[in-house]
């Protein structure tokens, strides 16, 4: 527990602090998910049920101030959870009234200090059908936090529905995560970890993007898109055939899109990685993510093919090294106080399985904020059904038409790419500019 003196900022929380800084009551920082309930809801079960999870999370709980210029955490003692109700099954359409509600919610001002980190309401579509909604700052959560949360919200309803005891309670302290991070500090990993960035970091350019450079704004426009699940299948498969793994193959197909689409052949892409395996963060709903710049010096004659292998070797380079905070790397980088980054767009595979059973309901999850968005973050998550291939934008920078027009050519590209591995990169780009004309 964070006593009198409080606890320190992990390398995560601590870039989310240095955000909220460049713009203290800025909304952009909120990040939110709605779970889909469809069936005969136990309300009163549901609300005990969200209730006691919410409790439990020391991150939703804490509160952060700088003292004699660093940024410390202190728990509060009265762990309330306020639990919102809102009706919009009397509207002309619930579900896009939900949404409205979500996005001016996500409009509220941040106040690390003094309000609470999070929201959660219930919002009623119909007799059968409701949207249990979470709001929370991404200095408390990550994605992988709200998915520890929801397992355990369904975990107790479905105990209670049924009548039968709960699966005890876990520790979500923060004091061991804390911990954990202050002996990597201290280690010889970590040294070395620097160097590697340090090197990794020598005389890079400023990164592509595919929109003017703008600071973040309030919320960001998106296009969201759902594919069949027999589209993962096929890029395992293409993956295999080259000798890598799925992930490396999507992050080639995103390198090639951005060429194409750019024209350049230096290009860093932002690398989300969960950190968490192994570590006293695998278990606590926290704030334990961290993007590592992902840099590569493409060549026109490489084939698709080269360039996954490429991007297959420089990952196994990254792993030992991916624990290093982002946040770190910029204060090494001198960039501590701007919005400058070391890449262009940000890419999310979520591999981790995000399937939860609530008894009686069919139910599906949302994200309806991922938060501040510098340039473009692409979100790709395998889900039983069908893949979710999401694409956020800074506002300012990329307009709706533009948007869906470099969703589209992505797709395109990585449709290409499954047809014929061997493609040259210049090849890729031509037939690309071709189907644009």
């Amino acid at each position: 527990m964070a006593g009198e003196t409080g606890l320190p900022l992990t390398g995560p929380q601590l870039g989310m602090w240095a955000a909220q800084q460049l713009d203290p009551d800025s909304p952009s920082l909120w990040t939110a998910e709605a779970v889909e309930l469809d069936g005969p809801l136990d309300e009163a079960a549901l609300e005990a049920a969200i209730r006691e999870t919410l409790t439990a999370c020391d991150a939703l709980h804490m509160r952060y101030e700088e003292i004699d210029g660093q940024a410390v955490q202190r728990l509060r003692e009265a762990r309330s959870v306020l639990i919102g109700r809102e009706d919009c099954a009397g509207c002309d359409s619930p579900w896009d009234s939900a949404w409205r509600w979500m996005r001016e919610d996500l409009l509220r001002p941040a106040d690390l200090a003094r309000r609470p980190l999070f929201a959660t309401a219930l919002i009623r579509l119909g007799a059968q059908r409701h949207l249990w909604y979470l709001r929370a700052h991404h200095i408390a959560l990550d994605g992988f936090a709200y998915l520890l949360l929801i397992h355990r919200v369904a975990e107790l309803y479905s105990a209670k529905v049924r009548g039968a005891d709960a699966p005890r309670a876990r520790d979500w302290s923060l004091a061991p995560v804390v911990a954990e991070e202050a002996d990597y500090r201290a280690s010889d990993a970590f040294a070395r970890s620097r160097e590697f960035w340090r090197q990794r970091c020598v005389g890079a350019t400023e990164p592509v993007t595919l929109g003017p450079k703008c600071a973040p704004d309030d919320s960001a426009r998106s296009s969201h898109l759902s594919l069949p699940a027999g589209e993962h299948l096929r890029w395992q498969n293409a993956a295999r055939a080259l000798g890598v793994d799925w992930s490396a193959w999507l992050i080639a197909a995103v390198f090639a899109w951005m060429r194409a689409r750019s024209g350049a052949d230096e290009i860093s892409l932002g690398l989300l990685v969960m950190n968490r395996l192994g570590s006293a963060a695998l278990g606590v709903p926290c704030m334990g993510m961290n993007v590592v710049p992902l840099r590569l010096s493409l060549q026109p004659q490489w084939s698709f093919a080269d360039l996954a292998r490429a991007v297959a070797t420089e990952l196994r380079e990254l792993r030992p090294h991916q624990r290093y905070n982002y946040e770190w790397l910029r204060q090494d980088a001198g960039l501590g106080d701007s919005h400058a980054q070391l890449y262009g767009p940000v890419l999310n595979l979520m591999p981790f399985d995000r399937g939860f059973v609530f008894e009686g309901l069919s139910s599906r999850a949302h994200a309806v904020s991922v938060g501040s968005v510098e340039d473009l973050d692409l979100t790709v998550s395998p889900l039983a059904d069908s893949v979710r291939f999401d694409i956020e934008a800074n506002p300012q920078a990329y307009d709706a038409a533009s948007l869906q027009a470099h969703h589209r050519a992505l797709l395109a590209l990585m449709d290409a790419a499954l047809a014929d591995p061997s493609r040259r990169l210049d090849e890729l780009a031509g037939a690309l500019a071709r189907e644009a004309a």
